[in-house]
């Protein structure tokens, strides 16, 4: 691996992992929660992460010249919107469990954790950097739910109302601690970045004209993780030769761009995203200046992987844990514009969308 790829590699290794871990790794915060509830705490990384790797792959609406090229780096600012900050924590598939002795005989019980504890929002992956905590509900509605199972039971009203026997529900309802879920990383913003290059096509004797576009990093085994790989690659077609109209010199393409990230055995994160661009190019010798504009039509997905490690003595633990989910991407809009100095291109754009996103790029380009 050459030098330079390789310190760029590391660059962007680290972003990626700074970008998913503060203190805790991601996977250690997952192991501490059941599929539900881990869903809700990462999917708004899902959305995140996918709105900032479907963005930069363009800076202009045409396509280059054949073997025209860019070779240069993207990075991404992700706004964190509040409400992907916070989750209601999902009690429903958590009972408590509770041995209890009345004049000699036990009694086991079983309380649904919905009616044990208070609804309360807690962090999600980009919440504060401090675990939720989540109360029970007062002292006095959990004595009445274990004398009402107790009374179902075949304890009787005498003894349930017996002043011993209510110090002793009363103890043990006292007793239930409140939960602490998982940190945040503390994040309303997310970082990203990544390499990129593109090199443009033609097809002689016809009007086709397009680009190639890839990302791609050499595999990486990281400490304690595992592999780590990332590609993507896609392509842009030039639409106004086929346009049997007057374009004054505005550019219209069609886009198609997919790109995939391993992270060991815990995270595989597909990205995609079709686009639709608009835009000008003012070229003058050495200086060139251009804006553009395109919606996008896009689509993120990530599978997890880990072991459930709850509280001691909890059933589930060891428990191999594996879902499929959804980011909330949908549809964007770009608008943005460029400079170029020589063979130094340098562009900004700004998408607006499930999260919006600042993209700053900056490589050598021939057009």
């Amino acid at each position: 691996m050459k030098k330079g790829t390789k310190i760029f590699s590391v660059l962007f290794v680290l972003t990626v992992l700074f970008s998913l871990s503060f203190g805790e790794s991601i996977e250690e915060k997952l192991q501490q929660m059941a599929a539900d509830n881990a869903k809700l705490y990462v999917t708004p990384l899902v959305t995140a992460f996918g709105s900032g790797m479907n963005s930069g792959w363009f800076h202009s609406a045409k396509p280059h010249k054949l073997l025209g090229f860019d070779l240069g780096v993207k990075a991404m600012a992700i706004t964190i919107p509040k409400d992907q900050q916070t989750f209601v924590w999902d009690m429903s598939k958590i009972p408590w469990t509770q041995s209890v002795t009345i004049n000699n005989v036990d009694y086991n019980i079983e309380i649904e954790g919905e009616d044990l504890y208070q609804e309360s929002e807690v962090p999600t992956f980009f919440g504060k950097n401090k675990p939720g905590t989540i109360e029970p509900v007062a002292a006095s509605e959990i004595v009445t739910m274990l004398k009402s199972q107790l009374a179902a039971q075949g304890v009787s009203s005498d003894v349930l109302n017996n002043a011993d026997v209510t110090d002793e529900l009363t103890t043990i309802a006292n007793g239930v601690e409140p939960m602490n879920t998982p940190p945040g990383i503390d994040f309303e913003i997310l970082p990203l970045m990544v390499p990129q290059a593109a090199i443009g096509v033609k097809i002689p004797a016809t009007p086709i004209n397009f680009d190639i576009v890839v990302r791609a990093l050499p595999e990486m085994n990281l400490t304690d993780i595992g592999k780590f790989k990332f590609y993507g690659v896609g392509g842009k077609l030039a639409l106004d030769p086929f346009i049997p109209l007057p374009m004054f010199g505005i550019g219209l393409s069609a886009g198609a761009y997919f790109q995939k990230m391993e992270i060991g055995s815990v995270l595989e994160s597909n990205h995609s995203i079709f686009t639709l661009t608009a835009g000008r190019d003012f070229n003058l010798l050495v200086l060139g200046l251009g804006v553009y504009g395109g919606v996008g039509f896009e689509n993120s997905d990530m599978k997890v992987s880990y072991e459930y490690q709850g509280a001691e003595g909890d059933v589930l633990n060891g428990t191999k844990i594996k879902f499929d989910m959804k980011g909330d991407n949908k549809f964007r809009t770009t608008v943005g514009a460029r400079l170029r100095l020589a063979v130094i291109n340098i562009n900004a754009d700004y998408s607006t969308g499930a999260d919006n996103v600042l993209t700053a790029g900056v490589g050598l380009t021939l057009r």
